[in-house]
């Protein structure tokens, strides 16, 4: 009952097709180490999600005057971090770059399928297994654990929030 509860007042996230359910790796992976300006980008992307804790939850909210839903609140964060993004949390999660969720890093995005279809949720990864999102009408945008079963076993996938410009010098 807890499980469908959630998944209705999440369901304004809603997107399309799904791969498996993924496991983080702990922080400290191998590899960890993030080049100057993606770490800056990353670093906005926290900062600025951190601060919308709060704020209330409004369906198709987009500003921290109005509130906020999943997707909206993505857009006004990573837009803040100077990188262009689309509106909703499938076209989102289609725009950026997968990253390995053993590569996970503070300000990632992390997205779930919580209505039976991928990517219809989405957050921003805060570190210690905890990410930011705009939950519902009740919890506002809050900071949620991901070693709740509910999210864990509900994770499609890892997105790095770049700009097309870092892409391009990242592929060099």
């Amino acid at each position: 009952m807890v499980a469908l509860l959630a998944a209705l007042a999440l369901g304004g996230c809603a997107s399309l097709t799904s791969p498996p359910p993924v496991a983080l790796a702990p922080p400290s992976a191998p590899g960890s180490q993030i080049p100057g300006q993606e770490a800056s980008t990353l670093d906005t992307v926290l900062v600025n999600a951190i601060a919308q804790i709060g704020k209330p939850y409004r369906w198709g909210g987009e500003s921290p005057q109005t509130g906020f839903d999943c997707s909206g609140l993505i857009q006004y964060v990573v837009t803040q971090a100077g990188v262009p993004i689309p509106r909703s949390s499938y076209a989102q999660a289609a725009a950026l770059p997968a990253v390995s969720p053993k590569r996970i890093r503070p300000g990632d995005l992390v997205f779930f399928n919580t209505t039976g279809q991928p990517f219809s949720h989405v957050g921003i990864y805060i570190g210690g297994e905890q990410f930011v999102s705009a939950l519902n009408p009740r919890q506002g945008v809050a900071v949620q654990s991901l070693r709740i079963p509910y999210w864990a076993n509900r994770l499609d996938g890892v997105r790095r929030p770049f700009s097309p410009e870092l892409l391009a010098a990242n592929d060099r």
